[in-house]
């Protein structure tokens, strides 16, 4: 089985580092959105120990389960992104992954 991956990086301001760690890693806000659909497979929230920045990996067991979610949780997706917008500086979509084998 091959697991679709979303890679993001963050760049986040140092009074805001603690508040962006508790709402993106396990358990935070963005897991407790995904949690719900079966095909969402966790999170793994890593942490450069020389710049700051931030690496959030989201697993799923394919993209049209991933964006199917989306789409039928729009609203609160996108109040999420509202909600923590202030919490980093720059987002970046590194890409969407796929592994080569699991």
């Amino acid at each position: 089985m091959k697991i679709y991956q979303l890679i993001w990086s963050y760049e986040c301001k140092p009074e805001t580092a603690a508040e962006f760690e508790k709402e993106y890693a396990q358990n935070g806000a963005w897991f407790k959105f995904f949690e719900p659909c079966d095909d969402f497979l966790g999170q793994d929230l890593a942490k450069n120990i020389e710049t700051g920045h931030y690496i959030l990996t989201d697993k799923w067991i394919s993209r049209a389960s991933y964006e199917g979610h989306i789409a039928e949780n729009k609203a609160e997706y996108d109040r999420l992104c509202e909600q923590f917008k202030a919490l980093y500086e720059k987002e970046t979509l590194i890409g969407r992954f796929e592994t080569v084998s699991w």
